[in-house]
């Protein structure tokens, strides 16, 4: 989306008119339909939700705009939380890094959805599925 200073316009092009300077949103609709990064928001709420109101993440996970092929639309948000939790665990005295690098790439590959990499039969001639990193 393009935004000039001081002028928002919802979606791009139209004649309605966004907050002006700095103001808060009352009210955000969001194109499920067309932007990933609102089926990526609303799944992110049904997430959030879950706790307090399981009725609604549910309803939220079975719209048809949020229940997709891929296992989520929040790839970079899980992968965020992994480097960040990563970071942390290498700080620790029994950090091994092949261990969790060996993790990250499975699940990179999964949350990309390539089935060879991540079904966790590992490479061919490669020893990843011999390794036990639970010493």
């Amino acid at each position: 989306m393009f935004f000039r200073s001081g002028r928002m316009r919802f979606p791009p092009g139209s004649r309605v008119e966004g907050p002006d300077g700095g103001r808060e949103f009352d009210r955000v609709e969001l194109d499920l339909a067309r932007d990933r990064h609102a089926r990526a928001a609303m799944e992110a709420y049904a997430d959030s939700c879950a706790a307090e109101l399981p009725w609604l993440s549910e309803a939220l996970r079975l719209s048809r705009f949020v229940a997709a092929e891929r296992l989520t639309q929040c790839s970079s948000t899980v992968l965020r939380v992994f480097v960040t939790a990563q970071s942390r665990a290498a700080v620790q005295p029994d950090y091994a890094h092949a261990a969790w690098e060996h993790v990250r790439s499975h699940l990179t590959a999964l949350l990309a959805g390539s089935p060879s990499t991540a079904s966790g039969a590992g490479n061919p001639g490669s020893n990843d599925s011999k390794f036990d990193y639970h010493e």
